[in-house]
């Protein structure tokens, strides 16, 4: 299948809380703290949004910390209305498994001086603000890192994640039963072990590389499999999807044609039918990431939510990451790349029913490094993309933004900046091969093209050795 590649506009996000007047309202969420924060889930209850707040402080060389965690409540257009301290410290809430009649059902995990992690179902009451536990299941010789749940077969739900012990990072699936206990099915497993109901929608099949192992409803194993293109990213995604497919997001070095991050349907067959790569240009540097709990949400087979993240070396301000729609054929709908002015690190995407999708981690404060100042995180994007105005709780800040217009066009290129001198910038113009064939500086004029063939291109702005964004264009 040939690659597609999106139409792209590069914004910067620098607002506090935004808003917009749009029906489904967009904004931006972050907020400077003392700790290192990060968003791990968030829901949509009565025109509220509950956010996870994680806090880590004294983090040890062991993937140690003491932590707590607080539900961080918004409006509908995101201004902070209330924060909830959750079991105080000591416990962190890694993912938010159901909400029912008022209550949120929450999956972490906490730390005692006797044991160093226990994984925890709790519920939290949204009308009194209590906590209660459920269930617990010991680690106490490892430090859980990585916990998410499956949805399996006739309304059952599995845990999966992985722990720190030794030097490595064993995963563990576990199952939830009516009464909200935790019953173990596997252990010692790889860190990239997928769990997923299987292509007949009849048992379930655990991938790991490029094997698939098949069990029936029970987890009797049937059979094993193999194919040439293996899943071997650190928190991918792996579940069914339509009629007897099976959706996946991956990472595949950019160095290959065909690298970047990877959205595909698989078959039965372990075929890859369809698959569409996400990635700014082609060229053989840089680092790419998956949001630490997968970077899919499925509203319905038709609208697919996507994230994933890029960053250059050695400059922390040149990270940015993705925010993709996309219909059952993988065909994109709308596509931002975003950020380039901190250091992102995104934890999840959520689409939400009201329409639209939510972002969420922690980014860098200006002035601090990695697991320093780090703070709080997220932005709603509309239905098609929309991406927040600029009304802000304080001063406004503008929206620092470029694109290229006309898009397709013939023979000139002009860009639109906002935030920048144009004079002061400079583009390069990249074929798919990663080959930069033409540079211009100061982009306050037209660009002329006219001797380059028609096809699709890639575009790099620079101001000096700073990497302020890149795009894609397509000449007739």
């Amino acid at each position: 299948m040939k690659n597609s590649y999106p139409v792209i506009s590069i914004i910067f996000v620098l607002s506090c809380i935004v808003q917009s007047t749009q029906s489904q309202p967009t904004f931006i969420l972050t907020e400077e703290q003392d700790e290192i924060d990060f968003i791990s889930d968030v829901t949509y209850i009565d025109n509220n949004y509950y956010f996870i707040q994680n806090r880590l402080e004294n983090i040890g060389p062991d993937f140690d910390s003491d932590a707590y965690s607080d539900v961080l409540i918004t409006s509908d257009d995101g201004w902070i209305l209330d924060l909830v301290n959750l079991n105080g410290y000591r416990s962190l809430y890694h993912r938010i498994l159901k909400v029912e009649s008022g209550e949120i059902i929450l999956l972490g995990s906490l730390k005692s001086d006797s044991c160093q992690s226990k994984l925890v179902i709790s519920k939290f009451n949204i009308f009194n603000h209590t906590l209660e536990h459920l269930s617990f299941y010991n680690f106490c010789e490892s430090i859980i890192q990585n916990i998410d749940y499956v949805t399996g077969l006739n309304g059952d739900t599995f845990i999966e994640g992985y722990s720190y012990v030794n030097g490595g990072f064993p995963k563990f699936i576990l199952k939830i039963d009516s009464s909200y206990n935790l019953v173990p099915l596997f252990d010692n497993l790889s860190s990239t072990v997928m769990l997923s109901i299987d292509f007949a929608r009849t048992g379930y099949v655990i991938a790991s590389c490029g094997l698939y192992n098949f069990y029936d409803s029970e987890f009797n194993y049937r059979k094993q499999r193999y194919t040439t293109e293996p899943l071997v990213a650190s928190n991918q995604t792996h579940f069914p999807f339509g009629q007897h497919l099976i959706l996946q997001q991956t990472l595949k070095s950019h160095a290959f044609p065909d690298g970047g991050a990877q959205i595909r349907l698989v078959d039965s067959n372990l075929t890859v039918v369809k698959k569409v790569v996400i990635h700014p240009d082609n060229s053989p540097s840089g680092l790419m990431v998956l949001p630490y709990y997968g970077g899919i949400s499925v509203k319905n087979d038709n609208e697919i939510w996507a994230s994933s993240m890029f960053r250059f070396e050695p400059n922390i301000d040149s990270s940015f990451f993705t925010i993709t729609k996309l219909d059952s054929n993988l065909n994109i709908q709308c596509h931002h790349f975003l950020g380039y002015d901190t250091w992102y690190r995104i934890f999840g995407i959520k689409a939400l029913e009201s329409g639209g999708a939510i972002v969420y981690g922690n980014k860098v404060r200006e002035g601090f490094g990695q697991n320093q100042g780090e703070d709080i995180f997220a932005i709603r994007v509309g239905q098609n993309c929309e991406l927040p105005t600029v009304s802000t709780n304080g001063p406004d800040h503008p929206m620092i933004s470029i694109s290229a217009y006309p898009n397709p066009g013939i023979n000139e290129l002009s860009f639109t900046i906002e935030g920048f001198d144009p004079a002061s910038l400079r583009v390069e113009l990249i074929d798919v091969s990663g080959k930069v064939l033409f540079a211009a500086h100061d982009l306050s004029n037209r660009v002329e093209v006219a001797n380059m063939p028609g096809g699709q291109y890639f575009y790099r702005i620079l101001q000096e050795k700073r990497l302020l964004g890149v795009g894609a264009w397509v000449k007739l």
